[in-house]
């Protein structure tokens, strides 16, 4: 009996040094901080061209339920983004997604729903991408952005835009500034 309460009470020293004498996770001073990743901002300004109609139209109405005010009308966008308000410069980024009139009365104006993946093109930013959200019921407004993937990843922040040249139901430029934050990729 007296081999047995030795063992018991071996084993019970031995795990208590083992734990007193054990140190903490390499983790601890890292908690919180940035350590393979850090977050970004960005500024930048560019020019939306939205084409209507015409031959170099990047747009296209793929249901038009016939409800009052266009309610329910929906259109696929590929809107270019140029340094300049001009549609021979070089595209930086493009607007691919959908635009949707989610507004039931003309007493209440349009409302188009946009949600759209801002897909760059030129850039430092090539091939990374911002998610925007939002709804253009005037000249001037402003966008969620709402995530992003590459070099932009997990983007938060907003799209401010204003309306600088406008040809009705033809063709219109906005001036667009972004303003976000985003994680950085890690550098291997």
């Amino acid at each position: 009996m007296t081999c047995a309460s030795h063992a018991v009470i071996f084993l019970v020293f031995s795990n208590l040094a083992i734990a007193m004498g054990a140190t903490p996770p390499p983790l601890a001073p890292y908690v919180g901080k940035c350590t393979s990743s850090c977050e970004e901002e960005l500024n930048l300004s560019l020019y939306l061209h939205q084409v209507v109609s015409g031959a170099a139209h990047n747009q296209e109405v793929i249901l038009s339920p016939g409800f009052a005010n266009s309610f329910g009308v929906m259109a696929v966008n590929d809107w270019t983004m140029h340094a300049t308000n001009d549609s021979t410069a070089s595209i930086i980024a493009r607007a691919k997604g959908m635009h949707i009139q989610a507004t039931q009365t003309q007493a209440n104006g349009y409302a188009w729903f946009l949600p759209f993946n801002m897909v760059f093109e030129d850039s430092s930013f090539r091939g990374s991408t911002l998610q925007v959200m939002g709804i253009v019921n005037d000249a001037n407004g402003e966008w969620a952005i709402v995530g992003g993937t590459g070099n932009l990843s997990m983007a938060r922040g907003t799209v401010k835009f204003t309306t600088v040249q406008s040809s009705p139901n033809i063709e219109s430029y906005k001036k667009i500034d972004i303003h976000a934050f985003y994680t950085t990729q890690p550098t291997v």
